[in-house]
């Protein structure tokens, strides 16, 4: 195990990001502060048309904390995430979205449940919870709808799949991002269902959580896409095609 490997990686997939990335990658400075080298940075650009890679390459110029990882083409949320957590380097990588939806500071949440657990995902559905902005109704609805039809298909539960802020250990992140075939919106169901069917530990936390009202997630195509991965993530399951890890990486 390399001495310089950071205590935590920070996984940012971005698409067409270069107007709501500027105060991500502020705070995340701020946040960690003088820590050299106890973190990690790693933003997926996945085939940005606008200038998402080169505001990266400017912001990481002279800072050695982390890489930008670029996709050709873009495969997706679910396909970036998995080419940025298997290119980090930290005991822990916490994947989490481009707008801070959820604060930096609910990151202090999770930490306690480093030692006993593999998988620790954040929850906007469980008590100690706390949303500061509300989705518009209809988004809520759909949520809910798609977080019970997933407990059904997984035979499992899980209070929230989609809330994008989770922290894996690094043999678990390898093991289960190594496996990991959806490359769409239905990547959240996908690993924390590869999580248990691994037998890794998955503890759910409550956290503060803000709508963000631009985002661009178009909510039919993605909720019918989502749908139609979790057909996928079954069949894929049944096949066994989970058996093996279909690109994995080393973790130094």
């Amino acid at each position: 195990m390399s001495s310089d490997r950071p205590e935590i990686s920070i996984v940012i997939p971005a698409y067409n990001e270069e107007t709501r990335l500027p105060r991500t990658l502020d705070r995340l400075v701020e946040y960690f502060g003088g820590r050299k080298g106890e973190w990690e940075l790693v933003v997926v650009d996945d085939g940005s048309r606008d200038g998402t890679a080169a505001l990266v390459e400017r912001f990481l110029a002279g800072r050695p904390v982390g890489r930008l990882v670029r996709l050709g083409a873009n495969r997706g949320k679910g396909g970036a995430l998995r080419a940025g957590m298997l290119a980090a380097r930290g005991r822990w990588i916490l994947f989490m979205d481009a707008d801070l939806s959820t604060p930096l500071e609910e990151m202090e949440r999770m930490r306690p449940h480093f030692a006993d657990h593999e998988v620790v995902s954040a929850s906007r559905r469980i008590a100690g919870s706390e949303i500061l902005e509300f989705q518009p109704f209809y988004r809520r609805f759909m949520g809910r709808c798609f977080t019970l039809l997933s407990n059904l298909a997984m035979l499992h539960k899980v209070s929230d799949y989609t809330c994008g802020f989770k922290a894996f250990r690094a043999d678990a992140a390898r093991e289960i991002f190594g496996r990991g075939r959806i490359d769409g919106w239905g990547y959240d169901v996908e690993i924390l269902f590869l999580a248990t069917r691994l037998g890794y530990r998955l503890k759910e936390v409550p956290v503060r959580w803000k709508n963000d009202p631009q985002t661009r997630v178009r909510l039919l195509r993605a909720t019918l896409g989502s749908f139609l991965e979790l057909l996928q993530i079954r069949l894929h399951d049944l096949l066994g095609h989970y058996r093996k890890p279909v690109d994995v990486r080393e973790v130094d």
